[in-house]
């Protein structure tokens, strides 16, 4: 299982381009930063793609944004061993920050989550980044208990045990794992 807590698109480039003032004009940069991300975009997908014996987990991002009509890599993907994870709070309830759309198919809380960070410190940190670990998790626990499952089929698991609720769709472990024997 590896866990992606992380997402971005073609601006990404257009700002670094800039910073370094590549490119003679915004919309040259803009062209340059387009082809680089369509690369970058192709490679990232291809190689997902290629590696089926492992589970990708990716934070859907936190722009309060449709994945659909923006170009995210890799919350953008449509692939059988992908899982795009959105951000709920400890109510259940999608986060105002989460980005949703058709590749989000599952939610985890990612709101005011109790992390370690560098030095012993916690703190409560909220993002899709806080929700992918828990499907991460989740996953690894499918794998432990089941190892002969698929990518493939513990993502099915993990969708078949999740709570749909109009655009949410909540990990519940427990009924997760007890689907899976």
């Amino acid at each position: 299982v590896v866990n992606m807590s992380w997402r971005y698109g073609p601006t990404f480039y257009e700002g670094a381009l800039g910073f370094h003032n590549v490119g003679k004009s915004p919309e040259e940069r803009k062209e340059i930063a387009n082809r680089l991300f369509a690369i970058e975009k192709k490679a990232l997908e291809e190689a997902i793609a290629g590696a089926p014996e492992i589970l990708f987990v990716a934070g859907s991002g936190n722009e309060d944004n449709s994945a659909d009509f923006s170009q995210y890599i890799p919350a953008g993907f449509t692939l059988p061993n992908l899982i795009t994870v959105g951000a709920v709070d400890s109510s259940g309830t999608e986060t105002a920050f989460s980005t949703f759309g058709k590749t989000v198919v599952v939610h985890a809380n990612g709101f005011e989550v109790l992390s370690a960070v560098p030095g012993g410190e916690k703190l409560k940190l909220s993002g899709t980044s806080m929700a992918s670990p828990q499907v991460a998790n989740l996953a690894a626990k499918l794998f432990t208990v089941k190892p002969e499952l698929t990518p493939v089929q513990a993502k099915e698991l993990i969708l078949k045990g999740a709570e749909k609720n109009g655009r949410v769709n909540l990990i519940t472990p427990k009924k997760t794992l007890l689907l899976a024997g």
